[in-house]
């Protein structure tokens, strides 16, 4: 058996707000606004894939220069990239296509970093136990001891094991080629996307034909992105929307023949309406802040679509707390509701200040099946609800799993089951739970109905949640009773029920016991003891018929049980 490794306290804090805010409209645009903006992103894409492809494969600085002369080599590197791009487009153009591809280099060189972390990981956890011996090359005696000595645990088969050296053997190629890309500064990048990129090979496996796929690869790579301005009218003059709809874009340098507005503009047949945050877009347009514009199209789909986007400033949650630093725990104050993610559903628990569970547990279906956009949709859809059952019951707080599967993909099959089952659980956990995409959804839209959003430890939620705080409630699953300890670690309470609460007896919950200690009766007996003395059982002493009338009333005499039970018949 493997000597298993406790989880670490990461600790209960607020989650961020979110940073930044997209809308996005469709536009109803005619057949030569199309043909104008198809020849704009073809143009442009052009341009943005060369200078992607030299920033890519772009050498790294020597190592003996100073700091200050590096910082010369990269400005001197900018100035030379501007300098390609603005004769081909324009200064406002090029500042576009260099600050959106530095920042995909920047997270191509991110992902790298963490596809290293992973492959090493892989590679340790294999190698262990391919140092171990086989199981069916011991004998029981062998496999007890090394059971009880904890010991790393080997494979089944030595046919299992002959396929894991072939695995760590291709998981060294990779690392070593990835670590040798890692040295030179050189990032992989496939615009388009390359799961898009490898269906070109398997279109039958797909479902596609060449025209289908390529209707596909068209709309993944077409793109027109400009930065805003807050110094520019409306702001952004490369692409400009004023408050009444209008939307007119700065054409390069080569496609000015193509204007129908001065000084090189061309201005769409159809308005941009911004039905979401509308309001917002129109006061920060006219307040002269900057706001940068996407357009984008879909397969299958007419017109185009345009996405406007800006920041918004945050500040860290420990700022204007009384004695908070950064990484403190911060625990929510008066009633939440905990809710827990699961594989096709959402356990959700409703929580009075003091950590005690309050009203029916609540579930609310997922469905993560079919195409990405409607996962998407069944997720906002789902925390839709949630928030709506928070402002039913006046909550301004909701605690979730601090959930990162990080832990799980280096590790990978090594810890998460073996054949089908494991590859069943793996796909469940890993892939088929949406926990970023949640996370995500949760935190912009739990800030806009101004609900705060708690993240707390997700160890040991199920367990204790299944020990502690299933039994004495009715109707509550093991995955409702996790969203308890979740709400509870939230508020700063243990995971543990306090000891001594035992579950109510099936007497008890239809009639109220006799002779218990009350504020109105002081002369009861304090033991609370509805049972007669030394009788065996269950069995309890007749009900008093008159429990809510007059205590003098409440005795009841054997002659006026028998004229009760000669009445009945």
């Amino acid at each position: 058996m493997i000597d298993r490794k406790l989880r670490q306290w990461r600790g209960v804090k607020p989650v961020a707000a979110p940073t930044g805010v997209a809308i996005t409209t469709r536009l109803r645009t005619s057949a030569e606004d199309e043909l104008v903006l198809d020849q704009v992103a073809a143009h442009l894409g052009r341009l943005r894939r060369a200078d992607l492809a030299a920033t890519c494969q772009r050498e790294p600085a020597d190592a003996r220069l100073s700091d200050d002369e590096r910082r010369q080599v990269r400005r001197d590197r900018l100035n030379a990239r501007k300098k390609a791009l603005t004769p081909r487009s324009s200064a406002r153009w090029a500042n576009a296509i260099i600050a959106g591809n530095d920042d995909q280099h920047r997270l191509a060189r991110d992902a790298e970093f963490r596809h290293i972390a992973g492959l090493r990981a892989a590679i340790a956890t294999i190698d262990k136990r391919l140092a171990a011996p086989t199981a069916d090359t011991l004998t029981a005696g062998e496999r007890k001891a090394r059971r009880k000595a904890k010991a790393v645990k080997g494979y089944a088969t030595r046919a299992e094991r002959f396929a894991k050296q072939q695995r760590v053997q291709h998981l060294r190629a990779v690392l070593a080629r990835t670590e040798e890309d890692r040295r030179n500064h050189r990032v992989r990048v496939v615009e388009g996307g390359k799961r898009l990129a490898g269906i070109r090979h398997h279109l039958d496996d797909a479902g596609l034909t060449v025209d289908g796929w390529r209707r596909r690869w068209d709309a993944a790579r077409y793109r027109i992105s400009a930065n805003g301005s807050p110094d520019e009218p409306f702001g952004n003059l490369t692409i400009t929307v004023t408050p009444a709809g209008q939307v007119s874009v700065r054409l390069p340098k080569p496609l000015e023949r193509l204007a129908n507005a001065p000084r090189g503009r061309y201005v769409l047949s159809c308005p941009a309406v911004f039905a979401y945050r509308g309001q917002e877009w129109a006061h920060r347009i006219g307040g002269g802040n900057s706001v940068s514009y996407t357009i984008t199209r879909k397969p299958g789909r007419g017109g185009r679509y345009l996405a406007a986007a800006w920041a918004i400033p945050s500040l860290p949650y420990w700022a204007g707390r009384a004695g908070c630093a950064a990484g403190d725990d911060v625990y929510a104050a008066g009633e939440l509701a905990g809710a827990d993610l699961n594989d096709g559903h959402l356990a959700v628990r409703r929580l009075d200040r003091h950590g005690n569970p309050v009203g029916a547990a609540e579930r609310i279906d997922i469905d993560a099946t079919g195409a990405a956009s409607r996962r998407d949709a069944q997720v906002r859809h789902a925390i839709t609800q949630l928030i709506g059952y928070c402002q039913r019951h006046g909550l301004t707080a909701i605690a979730v799993e601090d959930l990162d599967f990080a832990d799980a993909r280096t590790t990978g099959r090594e810890t998460m089951g073996r054949g089908k089952r494991g590859k069943r659980f793996r796909r469940t956990v890993i892939s088929g739970i949406p926990t970023g995409r949640f996370r995500d959804r949760l935190t912009g839209m739990a800030h806009r109905a101004q609900i705060t959003v708690f993240a707390v430890n997700a160890a040991y939620t199920s367990q204790w949640g299944a020990q502690h705080w299933c039994r004495p409630y009715e109707n509550v699953t093991r995955h409702q009773a996790a969203a308890t300890v979740i709400g509870r670690r939230a508020q700063g309470f243990p995971a543990r029920r306090r000891e001594g609460v035992t579950p109510a007896r099936p007497e008890d919950r239809a009639v109220r016991a006799t002779d218990q200690t009350a504020p109105g009766n002081p002369a009861a007996s304090s033991t609370g003891r509805r049972h007669r003395p030394r009788m065996r059982g269950t069995k309890s002493r007749p009900p008093c018929r008159n429990v809510r009338g007059d205590p003098g009333r409440a005795t009841v005499t054997p002659a006026q049980l028998a004229d009760n039970d000669q009445r009945q018949l």
